[in-house]
């Protein structure tokens, strides 16, 4: 074909409707048809109105021209990677419509996941055995440590997936796949290990799951049966029960216990369903699309100029020292003296700006985003509330609304990536802004809140351009 004709595409052993057969296509229509040719199904490039891919799976949205045809989902099968690319270009070319290529989403096995949690139980029971202070409690505490890591990896898979997916594995049984690993994180008895990275992580991880289900309004608190069966479940209760009468529950038992459930996120109906090709079925079945929220720290309009413009007044230098050096010390020197940072061990559990009832204004005259944060500290790892504000020569954080003196500056030209965090520090709704030697976490209130920092800061700072 020459430069700009539309090229005629077949592509062998496709399926549709269980039938295999051939995808053909040129400028003019698309279809299927059979292989002993007793099937057949065309349609017009013109009445193609969307078009989607997921791991060798095509779902074309036709509507006919003519009223009284309705609209129709052409749905095959069976194609192999490499034809996606070739399905890309003719849809763009024949059609004018772009191919959505939707990503396969991690899974996690309910088996794996009970087959592993047994294990984990049982090596958590022969911990809480062995004599105190002793070799064979250390070695024990070694062993439980190994079932850890099969438990880092599932959960890291199953946080990194759909929440959705999540959600069907562990609010099942009222919760009681989570509520287990939970009652046994909070009261075996470890000595060596109680501090060790891969124990910690798997306590976050914990308390991930957890907050995406309170999210989601899936979360229940699951109370093992008074049988024999559930009997080291039942020990455990009252094990955590007198640790909290005598206020010695375990240190590092996680914040969302006792702070409030952010508000349950409306969902489009879309978005939620197990299949990312739904979407087409939707718009057939005539779904009437749920509203597209909008970001609340989307930027006001512009207030009227000040006889002085306020210039932010960091702290430290340009590039990579400039963010953090009081806050991610892990100092609060910054503001009153008896005006204490809020902080969280679970940033999914509150909201930043649940204590904010100001109106929604700029602080900064010509600010690109504003709005309310977690953001780590650098050694401690404290989530703490920060007042955000983008201005096209810097990031800048403070400790409220309004102030002068900024925390931590990050100038333009000094990020080097923006990107998703929720795997890598167990929350959602995380993005990083990551320097040369140093990156810094962040957890917004929503996921479009998200979204909207990590685009604009990527436009204003990243390395090349002050947007």
């Amino acid at each position: 074909a020459g430069p700009g004709e539309v090229r005629k595409v077949q592509i062998c052993n496709v399926v549709h409707d269980g039938v295999t057969g051939r995808f053909c296509a040129n400028a003019e229509s698309l279809g299927w048809q059979a292989d002993d040719g007793s099937e057949a199904v065309v349609h017009s490039t013109t009445s193609v109105r969307k078009a989607e891919w997921l791991d060798g799976q095509l779902r074309v949205l036709c509507e006919p021209e003519d009223s009284a045809n309705q609209a129709e989902v052409l749905a095959l099968e069976g194609f192999a990677p490499g034809d996606y690319e070739t399905i890309w270009r003719y849809f763009e070319q024949a059609c004018s419509v772009y191919v959505k290529k939707h990503r396969v989403t991690a899974t996690l096995s309910e088996t794996d996941f009970d087959n592993a949690m047994r294990a984990f139980e049982e090596a958590a029971d022969r911990v809480d055995e062995a004599p105190s202070g002793g070799v064979q409690k250390k070695g024990r505490e070694f062993d439980l440590l190994k079932k850890v890591e099969t438990f880092r990896d599932g959960l890291d898979q199953a946080v990194s997936g759909d929440k959705q997916a999540l959600s069907r594995v562990f609010a099942a049984n009222s919760c009681e796949r989570i509520c287990r690993l939970r009652l046994v994180l909070d009261t075996v008895q470890l000595e060596t290990y109680r501090r060790d990275p891969r124990w910690l992580h798997l306590r976050n991880m914990c308390a991930t799951v957890e907050a995406v289900l309170k999210e989601l309004g899936t979360f229940k608190q699951w109370q093992p049966p008074d049988d024999v069966e559930h009997s080291s479940m039942l020990r455990r209760v009252m094990v955590r029960e007198l640790q909290v009468r005598q206020g010695a529950a375990d240190e590092d038992f996680d914040a969302a216990v006792s702070l409030p459930s952010p508000p349950i996120a409306t969902q489009d109906p879309v978005a939620v369903s197990n299949d990312p090709l739904s979407s087409l079925r939707s718009v057939v079945a005539k779904a009437v699309p749920a509203p597209v929220p909008v970001a609340s720290m989307q930027a006001p309009p512009p207030l009227p100029p000040p006889a002085e413009t306020p210039v932010p007044t960091p702290v430290g230098t340009a590039g990579d020292a400039a963010i953090g050096d009081c806050e991610d010390g892990d100092n609060t020197a910054e503001g009153d003296a008896d005006d204490e940072d809020e902080e969280v061990t679970n940033p999914n559990s509150a909201l930043a700006s649940a204590l904010d009832k100001a109106p929604a204004t700029r602080t900064h005259p010509g600010s690109i985003l504003e709005g309310w944060v977690w953001k780590r500290s650098r050694f401690l790892r404290r989530w703490r509330r920060r007042w955000l504000v983008l201005l096209p020569r810097g990031l800048y954080s403070y400790k409220k609304r309004g102030d002068l003196v900024a925390t931590e500056t990050v100038m333009a030209g000094s990020v080097t990536r923006v990107y998703n965090a929720d795997s890598e520090v167990l929350q959602t709704r995380s993005f990083a802004v990551a320097l040369r030697r140093r990156t810094h976490f962040m957890v917004s209130d929503d996921e479009n809140q998200k979204q909207a920092w990590m685009r604009e800061i990527t436009r204003a700072l990243g390395s090349g351009g002050t947007g």
